[in-house]
Order: C-alpha cells, then sequence, then structure tokens
C-alpha cells in the first residue's frame, strides 16, 4: 500500500470518529443526477439550494453529463466552483478530436493542408477497417482532465469526499454496468459516451458508451449505496409531438427519448414517499446548446426551491454541516496533492510508434513535480504525433511514491489509412477548378517509422504521385525520401504575348526524385533531393498548333523550411517561410521553331514567407513570394504564375505567367463569429492589398512594372479546408469574383 492510502485512511478513520455521532443520528441523504447534455446544467442550480439550506449528500450517483456533475461534486468541489469550471470551458470541443495545425509536425502540417479530410477509414490484412465513432474522445477526455484536476487511480470510489457511482452501458449487450473504482476520468467519460458519435470506452475487457441508454437517472443505484433518502433531478427532455416529428433527425432524437424516458419511468417507480423528484424547466434546450448553460443554472435553482419544505427536512444544523464540509475539505486535498515528484515514467504503448519516440515528445522524467497543466501538455504532445487513436496520462501511487502512467492507442483503423482532400476554385464567370484529392499512407513501414504514400488527384489537376519517407535514427530526426509523380495540369488563362500567343496550354510533367534530410523539431525541416523531370506543353483550344514544346532537366535541389501557422491560409498567429535553392541541367526545344534543343545550366531560387499575429478579433496577415533564375534567356524548364484571389486579386488564376515573380501582400480579417453574431463556428470579413508581378525575361525585371491589387472578402475555416467569397480589383482594371474552397491550386 503507498504513502497515499496511508494517509488516505488515517484521514478517513479521523474524520469517521468525529463525525459519527451526529451521522448516525440522521438518514443518508442520495443524490441522483440524470443525463441530458447541455442541460446538466441545472444540476449545478440544485446543488447550490441544497448548500445554502446545509442538506448534505452522503451519496451520489449520475449518468452522462449528471456522472461530469457527480464526479465534481465527489471530489469536494463546492456548487460555486463546479459552475466556473464548467462554464469556463467550451463543451462543443469536445466532440471535434482535431489536433491543432500548430502542433503538427512540419511534414504532417504541409500533408493535412492538401488532405485535411480523414476519413477515419484504413486498410488492413486484405480488408478496410473504420473508426468505431466518428470521434475517438480524445477531447472529452481533456475537458473532464481540466475539470477534476490530477487525480491517481481510486482502488474504491467510496475513499472520495462523497462516496459516487457512474452508470455506464455496456455495448455489446445493453448491460447496466456500475463504475465504482479505478481511473475516475474514465469511469466519468464512459458514462458520457454517446455512441456513434464517440468511440466507446474499453474498460475491463467491456466496450461501454453512454448510461442513458439503461438508467438515465440512476435513483436505484444511490439506493443500493445505502441512501435512505433520494433527491433525484430530472433534466430529461419529453418526447416531442406529432407537428415535431417532420425531420430524420427529430425522429432519431425520438427514439433516443424512449430510451431515456423508460428508463427515467422504471426509476421513479422505485421511489418512496419521502424521496423527492426535483424537474428543471429545460423544455426546448437541446443536449448539445451548451451555449445556454449560464442560463440553466438558476433554473436548477427555481426547481428545487419549489421542493424547499421537502428538502429541508433533511436538513442539518450549521456545526453539523461545517463539520461535513470540513471532512469533504481534507479528503479533498489529499487527493488533489500535486507537490509530490513522480518517481517513475511507465509507458503502456498499444501502437506502433516505437517508445523511444514517445519519451522524447513526453518530456517527462522521474523527479518532476507535475500538475494537471503540465500532464495535459505532454498528452497533447504525444497526441500530435497523429498516429493515435487515444492518448492517455494518470497517476497511480506505488510503495515509492507516484509514477505516471502513459497509454498509448494506435489507430484501429490503422496503420495504413486514407484521407481527402475538395478543391473548388471559381471565378464565378467562366473558369472553374474542380479537384478530388485521395490518399493512402501506410505507416510503420519495415517496422521502423517509415511511411509509403500514395496520393491521387482528379479534376482540373490530374496527378498520381508515391513517395517513400523512411527515418534512419530512433527519433526519427534524420530520414530518406524517394519520390515519384506524373502530373496533367491547365494553365487556366496566359497573357498575350509574342512569344506565347496562346490563351490556354496544358503541361504534362513526370519526375523522380530521391534524397534525404533533417527534422528540426517539430516545425522546421531541412531536406536535400536529387531530381529528374521532363515534360511536355500543349496548346488547349487552338486550331493551328498542339504541341508547343518539350523539356527535361535533372539537379540538386535544397529546401528549408519553418512553419507554426494556426491555419494554413487566415491564419491569425505563427509563420511559414520556406526557401529553396536548385541547380538544373536543362534541355528545351520549341515545337513552333526550327530551333534545336537548347541546353542550358543555371539556378533556380526561391523564397517564400508568410505571418501573422492578432489583437482580439482583429487578424493581420503579410506574405511575400519571390522566385527567378540565373538564366537570363527564356527557358522552357521552369515557369511560374500569378493570378487569382489574394495573389494578385482581380484577375484569373495564373493568368500572368513567366520565370522570374514578385508578389507582396498584406491581409486583414475581423472575427465575425462569437462578439458580433454568437455563433461558434469561425466566419471572418476581410480585405487584402497584393503587389506583384512576373516576368519572362531576366533583363525585364522592374519594380516600376509591378501591378497592384486588393480584394474584399468573407471566409472562413471548414471541415475540407477554408473556403471564401472574394471580389478583388487591379490597378490594370481587371477584376474578378472569387468562390473559393479547400487548398489553392
Amino acid at each position: 500500500m503507498g504513502r497515499r492510502w496511508v494517509e488516505l485512511w488515517g484521514v478517513v478513520l479521523g474524520l469517521a470518529l468525529s463525525t459519527s455521532v451526529w451521522a448516525a443520528d440522521r438518514p443518508k441523504v442520495g443524490l441522483a443526477l440524470s443525463g441530458g447534455g447541455a442541460k446538466g446544467a441545472a444540476h449545478v442550480g440544485v446543488l447550490r439550494i441544497l448548500e445554502q439550506h446545509n442538506i448534505p449528500v452522503d451519496y451520489i450517483a449520475g449518468t452522462s453529463m449528471g456522472a461530469y456533475v457527480a464526479g465534481l461534486y465527489a471530489l469536494g468541489y463546492s456548487a460555486d466552483q463546479i459552475e466556473a469550471i464548467m462554464l469556463s470551458l467550451d463543451f462543443s470541443t469536445g466532440f471535434s478530436d482535431d489536433i491543432p495545425r500548430q502542433d503538427l509536425s512540419y511534414r504532417d502540417k504541409q500533408f493535412y493542408d492538401s488532405y485535411p479530410i480523414e476519413l477515419k477509414m484504413g486498410f488492413r490484412e486484405g480488408e478496410l477497417r473504420f473508426a468505431r465513432g466518428a470521434l475517438q474522445g480524445q477531447t472529452m477526455a481533456s475537458l473532464i482532465r481540466r475539470s477534476i484536476g490530477t487525480i491517481p487511480e481510486v482502488p474504491n470510489f467510496d475513499m472520495l469526499p462523497i462516496p459516487v457511482r457512474f452508470v455506464a452501458t455496456d455495448l455489446t449487450d445493453r448491460g447496466e454496468v456500475i463504475l465504482d473504482s479505478g481511473n475516475l476520468l474514465e469511469a466519468m467519460q464512459a458514462s458520457m459516451t454517446v455512441p456513434g458519435a464517440l468511440a466507446p470506452i474499453e474498460r475491463d475487457g467491456q466496450l461501454l458508451v453512454d448510461g442513458g441508454m439503461v438508467n438515465n437517472m440512476p435513483v436505484s443505484v444511490v439506493k443500493a449505496m445505502g441512501a435512505d433518502v433520494v433527491i433525484a433531478v430530472d433534466i430529461g427532455a419529453p418526447l416531442k409531438g406529432r407537428d415535431e416529428l417532420n425531420s430524420v433527425f427529430n425522429v432519431l432524437d425520438q427514439l433516443s427519448g424512449y430510451l431515456t424516458n423508460l428508463s427515467r419511468d422504471q426509476q421513479v417507480a422505485l421511489m418512496g414517499p419521502d424521496d423527492i423528484l426535483i424537474q428543471p424547466d429545460v423544455r426546448g434546450i437541446g443536449t448539445s446548446e451548451f451555449e445556454a448553460m449560464p442560463g440553466l443554472i438558476p433554473e436548477g435553482e427555481n426547481a428545487a426551491l419549489a421542493h424547499i419544505a421537502e428538502l429541508k427536512r433533511w436538513a442539518v444544523t450549521e456545526e453539523d454541516y461545517n463539520q461535513y464540509h470540513l471532512a469533504k475539505q481534507v479528503n479533498r486535498s489529499v487527493w488533489l496533492e500535486t507537490d509530490a515528484p513522480v518517481v517513475a515514467v511507465r509507458l503502456e504503448n498499444q501502437s506502433w510508434v516505437k517508445d523511444d519516440v514517445i519519451r522524447d515528445v513526453l518530456q517527462v522524467k522521474p523527479g518532476d513535480v507535475l500538475d494537471e497543466q503540465q500532464i495535459e501538455q505532454a498528452i497533447a504532445r504525444i497526441y500530435s504525433l497523429n498516429q493515435f487513436e487515444r492518448v492517455d496520462a494518470f497517476l497511480v501511487d506505488t510503495h515509492d511514491g507516484q509514477a505516471l502512467v502513459v497509454q498509448t492507442r494506435g489507430k484501429n483503423w490503422g496503420p495504413n489509412v486514407f484521407d481527402m482532400g475538395l478543391r473548388i476554385e471559381d471565378n464565378l464567370d467562366r473558369e472553374l477548378d474542380l479537384s478530388l484529392d485521395a490518399a493512402l499512407t501506410v505507416n510503420n513501414l519495415f517496422n521502423a517509422g517509415g511511411q509509403w504514400r500514395t496520393e491521387a488527384n482528379l479534376g482540373t489537376l490530374n496527378r498520381l504521385a508515391t513517395e517513400w519517407y523512411q527515418p534512419v535514427d530512433d527519433l526519427q530526426r534524420f530520414y530518406v525520401i524517394a519520390m515519384a509523380d506524373v502530373e496533367s495540369k491547365e494553365w487556366n488563362a496566359f497573357e498575350q504575348i509574342e512569344e506565347f500567343p496562346f490563351v490556354r496550354i496544358e503541361q504534362t510533367r513526370s519526375s523522380v526524385a530521391l534524397g534525404g534530410g533533417i527534422n528540426f523539431g517539430r516545425n522546421a525541416q531541412l531536406q536535400l533531393a536529387y531530381r529528374y523531370e521532363d515534360g511536355k506543353y500543349h496548346s488547349v483550344g487552338s486550331n493551328t498548333i498542339g504541341r508547343l514544346g518539350d523539356y527535361w532537366f535533372y539537379g540538386p535541389e535544397l529546401g528549408i523550411g519553418f512553419d507554426t501557422l494556426d491555419q494554413s491560409m487566415f491564419p491569425s498567429q505563427g509563420q511559414r517561410w520556406f526557401a529553396q535553392l536548385s541547380h538544373l541541367n536543362s534541355s528545351s526545344k520549341g515545337a513552333f521553331d526550327d530551333e534545336p534543343w537548347q541546353r542550358d545550366n543555371f539556378w533556380v531560387y526561391e523564397l517564400e514567407w508568410a505571418g501573422a499575429t492578432h489583437f482580439g478579433a482583429h487578424n493581420f496577415i503579410g506574405k511575400a513570394s519571390f522566385e527567378t533564375l540565373s538564366e537570363d534567356e527564356l527557358t522552357l524548364a521552369h515557369f511560374t504564375s500569378i493570378g487569382g484571389f489574394l495573389n494578385l486579386s482581380g484577375f484569373s488564376k495564373d493568368s500572368l505567367f513567366g520565370s522570374h515573380k514578385v508578389l507582396l501582400g498584406g491581409i486583414y480579417t475581423y472575427d465575425l463569429s462569437r462578439d458580433v453574431l454568437g455563433i461558434t463556428w469561425p466566419l471572418f470579413l476581410g480585405a487584402s492589398f497584393e503587389a506583384g508581378n512576373v516576368w519572362l525575361l531576366q533583363d525585364d525585371v522592374s519594380l516600376s512594372d509591378l501591378i497592384y491589387a486588393g480584394s474584399v472578402f468573407v471566409s472562413m475555416e471548414t471541415a475540407i479546408g477554408p473556403a471564401a467569397l472574394a471580389f478583388g480589383q487591379a490597378d490594370t482594371g481587371d477584376s474578378s469574383f472569387y468562390l473559393f474552397i479547400g487548398k489553392q491550386f
């Protein structure tokens, strides 16, 4: 038995002796808190009235959101403290397990900008595999952990300041499961896990989900704990009327209501004449309307006050209640002790990621003193490796002191996973670009942390690419890489110039590359590769000339990148820059002249930067792009383009074409969501100013030729990437509307 248990049982024994006289002379009061999502805030109001009138709670049980409130109250938090905790958290984030972009590795940032749709679908052992829930509950666990603090495993929940039980449902047989010991966070989350929306919690060989399916108001549970009197709080919704059953969602909600109301009625039937049923007025509030929670706490108070005469029968004297309160606080202080160092760090790794990689990211060692925030940050760092279904950490007591246990579980649909992307760009006139993108990533190649990724893009851009990425050291800082791709794309509209008198052309190209690199932490990467590429240009829609020219080149390329942006296109903080130096040995030939193949040997210099900062709802973004060749003559081996939304707004996409490019821009966005519109999803009003141009020949480059442009737009972040509706105008007179969804082409 660890030191904590010796201390705790000493505290419990002392308190039991000091309170046994007055406790034995009164009936034991049990509190049953029902489930109902956001409506669970009403429970806090009921607790406040009980506290104000010196009504002790000897046993407590909860289901779903009732389990959340019950867990906090069982730990000794007061109603005021629970209200502060509950209202400080954004419970809507519990239904998203997305890793913040800035926490991803540099490599993953670039990938998920193009493939933001994680299908939670994989391929293994000859069959497709799917996740067991739309979400895996990682963020929900974080919300609970931030609520209850750093709590070690509990041998018996009767040892807490208030004995507590949580109700869950066994998904395999719909049996009722009463959770009374072990990992407190896990027990609370199991009771709160909405089946289908959240993956089941695996515990003691069972798959556990929301207890509302079997017992949404656990009167029977608190009676079994020993309660003489039960105060039951019902926040369930009444069944919908005929006129309300007008959609598939309302019908499904009605079916769920049948189950919870049936179990509620069964529990009400168990209540005796001294028991009290409190029903706050939560009509019209949905289970996911978390923004309504502050207004529901007074409803709980009003409902409890309506039964105040009955409740006062179970009140105790001020002196006795103070003794009861003191006993809870002393007990709580033992459980929430955070000043002891961890004596060991134990890893329970059920994934394909090497232990060394996890320990390196964990950044916790024996002797460290950890609070809940530090544990939460350590969990987030591991989860950001993006290889896990769930990551959990908790403290356990040993003979020598506290040990930190870290549990990692690989994606059950992995290790070979699918991702998707969708890109739409339309100028609302004649140019529509559309691409459907898909990628299959084979992880843990050769059991050494390698990846084999195959990408396919269909639409305006047709591309097939494959890549082998293989770390060569245990901590995956050094790697080798091999790449190959074939691509066909159309350049939408070209400036009418003598050298290229064509309205639209198509480029087809293929390339192979081999190289290696270094990962500098999570945000930077250096890569050196040797590439070979050949390609062709064709005119599109020309009756006179089809094939325009051929080229090939080979040579080394050295690139270095750094990326801490929180969003790819409309960030509010961070910066991204990328620089690449290439040396090309090339040969090219135009098909529309009699010149022989032109051999060239030149350098290509590329530099891109973007940075963002914000003040409240105001976001300021800067960007710059520079590209040039050391070659003085025209060559088919390297071209760049400019034009489109935020790239000289007003022009059609890629409508200016050349070998040398300069682009500078400033973007301002204002967040309309919370303060203006009162919505939770981000919606921005913005404007941009840009200056830039492209030139075919180095001798033609002149800053006096810069084109000035700007745009106004409405934008938002979506599940498939950034989206915007914009109007752009350039000082040349060119203007255009834009509808944009997904990563830019």
